[in-house]
Formats: C-alpha cells, structure tokens, sequence
C-alpha cells in the first residue's frame, strides 16, 4: 500500500489544483487573515493554482504531513 503522500500526488497529478502543506509558522499571516488559529509546530494544508487566486480554505491543524496528505485525498480527490 502506498504511503499518504505518494497518494497525495497521484490523486493530483494533473489536476489544475496542487496540493500545499506548510508548518504554520511559515503561513502565520495567511491563517491569522483566513481567521484560523494558528499553531506554529502544526501542518497546514490546501490546493491551490499558482499564478491564479483559486485555491480552498486551510485546513488543519496536523501533526503530520501524512496526515494532512490523507485528509486532502479523502476531501478532495475526483472532485473536479
């Protein structure tokens, strides 16, 4: 069985939405300005189409980047 983040990348290999996990002190102002408490050791996630403004809400927080992988396949996978 493949690993949550090898998942990840098939279920959005080509989709126009990419997948986007940071440590949330890498994004404070982004989740302060999107009204998401922010944990600084935590995983955030979200797809997004760079270059454009399309992109979902953040979620999270993780423990993990496995675990915010697998909550963006079970979230988001075939909705296009």
């Amino acid at each position: 069985m493949e690993n949550a983040i090898e998942q990840m990348k098939e279920a959005f290999r080509d989709s126009f939405m990419q997948p986007q996990c940071y440590m949330g002190a890498d994004i404070e102002m982004d989740l302060i300005h999107s009204d998401i408490d922010v944990e600084s050791d935590k995983i955030y996630c979200r797809l997004s189409a760079d270059g454009f403004l399309d992109c979902t809400d953040w979620h999270g927080p993780f423990d993990t980047v496995e675990e915010s992988a697998l909550f963006l396949v079970e979230t988001y996978a075939g909705w296009e």
